[in-house]
């Protein structure tokens, strides 16, 4: 769906995606930003330029093809010198990140990752045996539930050490797990907040709809950060 405008750019509630964001993280007292940038870079560069327009500043961070999320990341290593704020481009969000930067710094972690409530409907019923085979339990067709990483962090510019350069490479698969394997401390972050991921086009299609009859979605939820 985004073969001709980045995703980033598809109008969200009249506005577009990115701006959105930075309008929801200007309510936190955020207002300069690094974009790392690939894809169909140029139109995301020619409509945001530097920033001054939004009462933003904006930098960057270039690739020449996609890099996976932590390779994508790693070409902003020269700009970020001390604790930030990372997010997918392609989320609808009013969670508290004053509220997450404050339990990052708490913490002392290397990284803390937002999460979110997730549900997975079987659609089959769940039958629990013992060791002879006999059924303990049936239960038809059961949601489970579990915590999702919700695609926000609040990083130390030390990740960047595990990312390799010029090299396609995942925070999910590569640089989080390598981190755990280390013993280097990842916290979470959980709250009760709208979230929402607009990768094909009916979550698109939805979540402009709720965001146009609901422009609080994006709203910041709390004091911004001192």
């Amino acid at each position: 769906m985004t073969y001709v405008v980045p995703k980033c750019l598809l109008p969200v509630g009249g506005k577009p995606l990115l701006e959105r964001t930075m309008r929801y993280l200007e309510g936190h007292r955020i207002t300069e930003f690094v974009l790392c940038v690939a894809y169909l870079k140029k139109h995301i560069m020619d409509t945001f330029g530097d920033g001054s327009g939004l009462g933003f500043k904006i930098e960057y961070a270039e690739a020449d093809a996609p890099l996976g999320t932590a390779g994508q990341l790693k070409t902003a290593a020269g700009m970020l010198h001390e604790t930030f704020l990372a997010m997918n481009g392609d989320i609808v969000t009013n969670l508290n990140v004053t509220e997450m930067v404050a339990k990052h710094r708490g913490m002392k972690g290397v990284a803390t990752i937002a999460l979110k409530e997730f549900g997975v409907k079987i659609p089959y019923g769940h039958i629990s045996v013992d060791r002879e085979g006999r059924v303990t339990a049936f239960e038809e067709k059961p949601t489970l539930n579990y915590m999702a990483n919700a695609g926000v962090y609040v990083m130390e510019p030390r990740v960047f050490d595990e990312i390799p350069s010029h090299k396609a490479a995942s925070l999910e698969t590569d640089v989080f797990p390598s981190l755990i394997a280390k013993g280097m401390t990842i916290n979470s972050y959980f709250e009760s907040a709208y979230w929402a991921d607009v990768g094909s086009m009916a979550d698109f299609e939805r979540v402009n709809n709720e965001a146009l009859t609901d422009p609080s979605i994006t709203a910041p939820k709390n004091t911004p950060l001192d």
